[in-house]
């Protein structure tokens, strides 16, 4: 299909069927749940590679690590039905600062694609013709978000989030760190740039926007925030170059 990335039937699973080719200036979002049964992640431990493996092993955690193997056989589930390979035989490549790409993907239209997850929540988008990048985060009033706002937001951000009601600053913290997370994994940069470089809108009234950069001016020109609809109790932000895109969710 010409202007856009055709599905490979022959892998799909159950959870996968609904997804459609992905046209341009399209952003798929698929959600999994990282709640898996104990064959469910045997399935989709056999697609990793070695490293994610070991990767997996030296997980403390038993809920972590099965955590871990749910969010990476997911994803390579997905890619692999857009690239009408097998799971187990996509290859990953890394950024400077550790964001992946796809390696070897002769022969393939581009295709790029961010993970984020939360507890038992995993986002995944996947576009065609733009860079993306993608934060979920699951909300919790225990945490420590004013001191986090003081040392990760910017000055004109931390104005306008203290100068919310007390009532509102929680959504506004949330608001605010996902749009700087999305940003930062799309940019390929993460935070090898300081948080406090460049101002993300927050406040209630605004749209989400990367309002300026002070080390890359052009940055805002580039790149568009987007909420994302997500289960209540979790706050999601998608971030891609160009225009704003068509958005498919998929689950």
């Amino acid at each position: 299909m010409k202007g856009s990335r055709g599905l490979r039937s022959g892998y799909w699973r159950a959870e996968l069927k609904q997804l459609t080719p992905l046209a341009t200036s399209e952003v798929h979002i698929l959600f999994s749940d990282l709640k898996r049964d104990t064959a469910d992640l045997a399935r989709l431990e056999c697609y990793l590679a070695a490293d994610e493996r070991a990767r997996a092993e030296h997980l403390r955690s038993g809920q972590v690590r099965d955590r871990f193997v749910a969010g990476r056989g997911f994803l390579r589930e997905a890619l692999s039905i857009y690239m009408g390979v097998r799971p187990e035989e996509i290859r990953f490549s890394f950024g400077d600062y550790g964001k992946p790409s796809l390696a070897g993907e002769a022969g393939f239209e581009p295709l790029s694609f961010n993970l984020s997850h939360s507890v038992d929540l995993a986002i995944l988008a996947i576009a065609g013709d733009r860079e993306v990048g993608i934060d979920l985060e699951k909300i919790s009033e225990g945490l420590p978000f004013h001191e986090m706002a003081r040392i990760f937001f910017s000055r004109r951000e931390l104005e306008e989030f203290f100068s919310l009601p007390t009532s509102e600053q929680l959504a506004a913290f949330y608001r605010c760190w996902t749009r700087k997370e999305a940003y930062m994994k799309g940019c390929g940069k993460g935070f090898s740039q300081s948080s406090d470089s460049f101002d993300v809108s927050l406040l209630p009234s605004d749209p989400p926007a990367l309002i300026m950069h002070r080390t890359s001016p052009d940055e805002p020109f580039l790149w568009r925030l987007i909420d994302i609809s997500v289960p209540t109790g979790y706050c999601a932000t998608l971030a891609v170059t160009g225009d704003i895109p068509l958005i498919r969710f998929f689950s």
